[in-house]
């Protein structure tokens, strides 16, 4: 768990939308440890249902590739028509997630990220653990696609 920042950043709000629970959940938590309110969005849908309710939300954190009818590029260019204050951080690996978590948290001063490298550790290993228990070869996304369709 990271130690709580003192720096400026600790009264932003951030909207974190990822549908893998395992990241979303992993980043949530190390975001809150450092002081930071998060709110959490499975979908693009999700996440704009909680920005239309006129909820303070100063940086969306999204994976660029959301599951469902909507892609995470799609709600930062919805984002931007609506909510042109709010700052876009797009993702696709779990090592840049958890890179900009730990970017979010601490203010740059050139120390090796071992909190990133770490958290992201957690996350795989986590990931590695489900895909064993389920004996899936594939990513959530994956199988939620092929269920759409």
């Amino acid at each position: 768990m990271p130690a709580k920042s003192k720096s400026q950043k600790s009264d932003r709000t951030i909207l974190l939308a990822d549908e893998d629970v395992i990241v979303r959940l992993a980043i949530a938590e190390y975001l809150r440890g450092c002081g930071l309110p998060v709110i959490e969005a499975a979908t693009s849908e999700e996440a704009k249902a909680i920005l239309q309710t006129g909820q303070r939300i100063d940086v969306l954190f999204s994976d660029a590739q959301l599951a469902g009818p909507e892609s995470g590029f799609a709600l930062a260019q919805w984002m931007r028509r609506n909510r042109p204050s709010v700052e876009i951080l797009l993702h696709v690996s779990v090592a840049s997630k958890t890179a900009a978590a730990f970017a979010l948290c601490c203010p740059p001063d050139g120390n090796e990220n071992s909190d990133s490298h770490a958290l992201t550790a957690k996350i795989e290993a986590l990931l590695a653990q489900r895909r064993r228990r389920t004996g899936a070869q594939q990513s959530p996304r994956t199988a939620l696609r092929r269920k759409q369709r």
